[in-house]
């Protein structure tokens, strides 16, 4: 049973850091969302190349810890215990730990993925 804890926090911290990596990383290949600002990227209303690189790992940053804060401390958990729990089973196969790290680093990106097309889901917010 300690080993589902264990295989859980394991993805839990994987999905959080995957989805703060993967949100930097859509601001320089796709969009992100700020909050009250609008969208970072080359596809968004602000470019992500005209400001340096620390800001825009700050501005990113803020924007993740703001949706964070409003839903995504739910859901990165879950997804990230689900994925580390799925992957680290006892009889999984060799490589459970390479199968644990790419499935919650899924989990993390996905959220991330879903607010850089949220307005083409739901319409502009």
């Amino acid at each position: 049973m300690g080993y589902l804890l264990a295989n859980a926090l394991k993805g839990i911290i994987i999905a959080a850091a995957a989805s703060l990596v993967a949100a930097i990383l859509f601001a320089y290949v796709f969009r992100v969302p700020i909050p009250f600002v609008g969208y970072v990227g080359p596809f968004g209303e602000i470019s992500s190349y005209g400001t340096g690189f620390a800001q825009t790992v700050r501005t990113v940053f803020s924007a993740w810890v703001f949706y964070g804060r409003f839903g995504g401390l739910i859901v990165l958990p879950i997804f990230g215990a689900i994925a580390g729990i799925l992957a680290g089973r006892p009889r999984a196969p060799a490589g459970k730990n390479r199968k644990l790290l790419v499935w919650s680093a899924v989990a993390g990106v996905i959220p991330v993925f879903v607010l850089s097309v949220l307005d083409y889901i739901i319409g502009p917010w």
